[in-house]
């Protein structure tokens, strides 16, 4: 190609091709879940150094308050990260089945 650019033929498949993209929602869904995976695998990482944090705290000055607080941030990190280990676990899981390892 010397730089001027599409031709009309190639612009019209380019046009079909992205029309079609557009429309395969199995697409869209996969792009939505990896960027949501991702976030969520952030936040549940944040969640654990906090509660790793509240939970030396809470130890070291003995507060009822920081136990409190470390039971419910610990709580909502292992709730947020078991889907996201089950997911991995799945897709691990799927990998090995398709090159044939056990």
């Amino acid at each position: 190609m010397d730089g001027a650019g599409l031709s009309d033929r190639e612009q019209r498949a380019l046009s079909a091709i992205e029309a079609e993209l557009k429309g395969d929602r199995s697409l869209d869904r996969i792009l939505r879940s990896t960027s949501h995976r991702r976030h969520r695998t952030v936040a549940a990482w944040l969640l654990g150094v906090v509660a790793a944090v509240l939970f030396v705290a809470a130890s070291v000055t003995v507060s009822r308050l920081l136990i409190w607080i470390f039971a419910a941030v610990w709580t909502a990190a292992v709730l947020l990260a078991l889907p996201l280990a089950g997911q991995w676990l799945r897709r691990r899981r799927q990998r090995a089945a398709r090159t044939g390892r056990p």
